[in-house]
């Protein structure tokens, strides 16, 4: 090795060793900064929460907003509009109500509008519904919106919340011009009542007290934010006709059904779409053929086991809806002769659903008892195939 060689070798490790020295004063001196920022700061006197400042006025307990109702106001003494703070009461409990006697008061000019206000309970038996209302108290469970005049209110995020009670509700809302009409979530209409209904049973079942409750409690949560006053039925009184009404309605829900089937092999699709077009049933895009009645209402379906799978049938079946058929014994007469017709053309066999042989004596039969339903729904203020049977057996 030479002379250059050792000389750069002891510069090397100089510069290591002067790196070494750099980087501990560089910890040292981080280590006492961070000391000094980090070191409790002492007080002359200490600090309590006892001597920071508080509100004298806060309650105690947590208190609910609600809107003042005209009935909590003695009489004669004006009253104030609703103010949110620690002064408003708790939420009042729904009430039964009815159409009001009294027009409400136009608030004079300049001066603000009066607040809303909840109707009284009204004895049993007092028509609920405001005057020409299309919903309807005897199957549906209903809570009214009321404004003193006529208000512009966005229902997009009600009618929402309202869906996943799992229950068909209708919204309807009264016009300026005192005309009804369907409430739609984000039109820019002024109503001055808006009322909903809740049905009170349906295929599902009747509606539960869980349910109604989830029902009022939402609808006072909005007229809270948004205005008005709410009025709801009494809850318990209206599980109980929810129960009788799902009772009747599944005493008399019933789906006719007749079957079709090959003595042996199958039957050839286009001798079966041939006999349904015959019979003036019209075919759908699942392959289902319906016969409809000049209204465009469905009487009955017809579907056959082979449809859109090969050109072989494996069966043919019938299905009957009896309360939703307005003329549900004309009905039941063409559907019963088409199947009749189906097995003799077909050289099939006409069963019920329980695959019990199918005669015109057990027809007859049964188209007596069928005359017994309708004319026990319609005894119920219930009639097949009108706007309630529809809502009810939807």
């Amino acid at each position: 090795m030479t002379s250059l060689h050792y000389t750069l070798i002891a510069l090397g490790i100089g510069l290591v060793g002067a790196v070494m020295l750099y980087n501990f004063w560089q910890e040292r001196r981080s280590r006492k900064q961070a000391e000094r920022l980090f070191q409790p700061v002492e007080h002359d006197e200490p600090v309590s929460l006892g001597d920071l400042p508080l509100h004298e006025d806060i309650p105690e307990t947590r208190i609910e907003p609600r809107i003042q109702l005209l009935d909590d106001v003695p009489a004669g003494e004006p009253v104030a509009e609703p103010e949110v703070g620690w002064d408003m009461a708790v939420e009042p409990e729904p009430v039964p109500f009815a159409a009001a006697s009294e027009p409400l008061p136009e608030p004079a000019a300049g001066e603000p509008a009066a607040p809303v206000v909840a109707e009284a309970p009204v004895a049993p038996g007092v028509q609920p519904l405001a005057p020409e209302s299309p919903l309807d108290a005897e199957v549906e469970y209903v809570a009214r919106l009321r404004y003193t005049q006529p208000t512009t209110v966005q229902f997009a995020a009600l009618q929402d919340g309202l869906r996943r009670i799992s229950k068909p509700i209708r919204m309807v809302g009264r016009r300026e011009d005192g005309g009804w009409e369907a409430v739609m979530g984000h039109a820019a209409r002024a109503y001055d009542t808006v009322e909903m209904g809740l049905l009170l049973a349906d295929r599902a079942g009747p509606v539960s007290e869980v349910q109604l409750e989830t029902f009022c409690r939402r609808l006072y949560e909005f007229a809270t934010e948004h205005g008005g006053a709410i009025s709801c039925q009494d809850k318990a009184e209206a599980v109980e006709r929810a129960k009788a009404l799902d009772g009747f309605c599944a005493e008399v829900d019933m789906l006719i059904g007749l079957n079709v089937i090959p003595s042996e092999g199958g039957f050839a699709n286009d001798t079966v779409n041939e006999l349904a077009v015959q019979a003036g049933l019209e075919q759908g895009a699942d392959g289902t053929y319906v016969l409809k009645d000049a209204a465009r209402r469905p009487l009955f379906t017809l579907t056959d086991g082979g449809a859109g799978q090969d050109e072989t049938a494996h069966g043919v079946s019938l299905l009957f809806d009896v309360p939703r058929v307005a003329d549900g014994l004309a009905a039941f007469d063409r559907m019963t002769e088409l199947g009749l017709a189906l097995a003799e053309r077909l050289h099939g066999h006409l069963v019920d659903d329980g695959g019990r042989p199918v005669s015109r004596a057990s027809l007859e039969r049964d188209r007596r008892s069928l005359e017994a339903i309708y004319a026990r729904m319609a005894g119920h203020g219930v009639p097949a195939g009108g706007e309630r049977a529809l809502r009810l057996f939807a």
